[in-house]
């Protein structure tokens, strides 16, 4: 419970202006909103414009946040939000499952690996990277339901609000993009029956 006294403190104290609650609460999504804004974008410089951008949203948008509501989910929202009006207006939609750069800027998979799983992680490297390639070639809005669903985790109900279309919609989008992606992993090699 002291994290979401200390939660609603920050809370009520960035609602006053306060710029070392807005400092504390911005440290403690930062991680979170990048690793969203990342796989929106794959570009680490991008990524880190949108949650600049998303802070922005997030400091304006503190008057109107309901107290008594959980703060994450309004954070993810303005973050996937945020990430959708980048998608659509520089009309790029790729994604990365690989996680971001370390602090010393080295991919995960380019970490040194026992040996007995070098082998391991070169296959798995190699399936993601055709499981990238595969999801850039999907319709726009197959795409999004796609990511949204199965990177970011949202349910049905947040896709259709974030993606302002029914859930019916949503699920089909879901349907046609899961056997759009079976399909070309079979013909990869990846997919087996």
């Amino acid at each position: 419970m002291p994290v979401q006294v200390t939660e609603e403190k920050i809370i009520k104290q960035c609602k006053q202006s306060d710029r070392d609650s807005y400092n504390a609460l911005f440290k403690k999504y930062e991680g979170y909103i990048y690793t969203i804004c990342y796989h929106y974008t794959n570009s680490k410089e991008d990524a880190l414009d949108l949650v600049q951008e998303v802070f922005i949203r997030i400091y304006k948008g503190m008057a109107k946040y309901e107290e008594g509501k959980l703060l994450q989910p309004w954070i993810k929202r303005i973050t996937v939000n945020t990430c959708l009006n980048y998608v659509r207006s520089n009309k790029i939609a790729t994604v990365s499952l690989n996680q971001p750069a370390n602090q010393e800027g080295n991919a995960i998979e380019n970490m040194v690996a026992d040996s007995a799983d070098v082998e391991k992680t070169v296959i798995l490297a190699q399936v993601r990277s055709v499981l990238d390639q595969t999801i850039a070639t999907l319709p726009p809005e197959m795409k999004l339901a796609v990511i949204l669903r199965h990177i970011d985790g949202m349910s049905y109900e947040e896709i259709s609000n974030a993606m302002s279309a029914p859930i019916g919609t949503i699920k089909t989008y879901l349907y046609r993009g899961r056997n759009i992606l079976k399909a070309k992993l079979r013909q990869y090699g990846v997919w087996e029956v």
